[in-house]
């Protein structure tokens, strides 16, 4: 709860149906208040201004706007806020990072129940990344399964500039030397490191660099 009365949340999704419903259910949660509902990001950052919720609710798939070009937005002009991501994309690695990376607290399949992501409100506020437990041994299985023929997959995949990226990391330079090196800001060589991360499914430089030299992309590259 928030100092002197309930935690206020804000709905942003075009499903009126949904968005009212699940309005209803955060009013009746008595740690929960919900400020309003929005069908697109323009009218979410208005009402984040109007009433600054502790709390937004955000639909991945919205008619108008980008849903987490719109996360990143909120959070900019109010960072104290927490995000809670609905999406009706399959649960994924990449779905979970591409979340994460907007800013985002926590992440639910819209096919959650109302109780499911009423419950999951509160626990945003801890600091770390939210996810149901269920969905979470979802991912890991299919990490587990998918784990082979992920690595097994070859270089066509990646751009010409990715493998330059890739080998001159592979070789000992740092990010900003090779940027230099490839006359290419240090910012588009951050775009294609994170293109890299994505399409070799890994979340660090050190995984990066492994994932690719058992793949043989190192010698791809070069």
């Amino acid at each position: 709860m928030e100092a002197g009365g309930p935690l206020s949340v804000m709905v942003v999704n075009d499903h009126l149906a949904f968005a009212e419903a699940l309005a209803l259910a955060i009013e009746s949660a008595d740690e929960l208040t919900c400020v309003g509902t929005a069908i697109a990001i323009e009218q979410a950052v208005i009402l984040a201004d109007e009433f600054e919720p502790s709390v937004a609710v955000v639909d991945l798939r919205l008619d108008h706007g980008d849903p987490l070009d719109g996360t990143r937005r909120l959070l900019d002009q109010h960072p104290g806020m927490h995000v809670l991501v609905l999406s009706s994309l399959p649960l994924s690695r990449a779905l979970v990072c591409d979340v994460a990376e907007a800013g985002a607290s926590g992440l639910l399949p819209k096919s959650s129940n109302l109780r499911q992501v009423v419950q999951m409100i509160p626990a945003l506020r801890d600091g770390s990344f939210a996810v149901s437990r269920r969905d979470l041994v979802s991912l890991l299985r299919s990490d587990v399964t998918s784990e082979a023929p992920r690595r097994s997959q070859g270089s066509a995949q990646l751009t010409r500039r990715e493998r330059d990226i890739l080998l001159l990391l592979g070789s000992g330079v740092d990010l900003q030397s090779a940027a230099f090196r490839l006359g290419i800001t240090i910012n588009t060589a951050r775009g294609y490191v994170k293109n890299l991360y994505r399409k070799l499914g890994v979340h660090s430089q050190l995984e990066l660099l492994a994932v690719a030299r058992e793949r043989g992309l190192l010698d791809a590259a070069g």
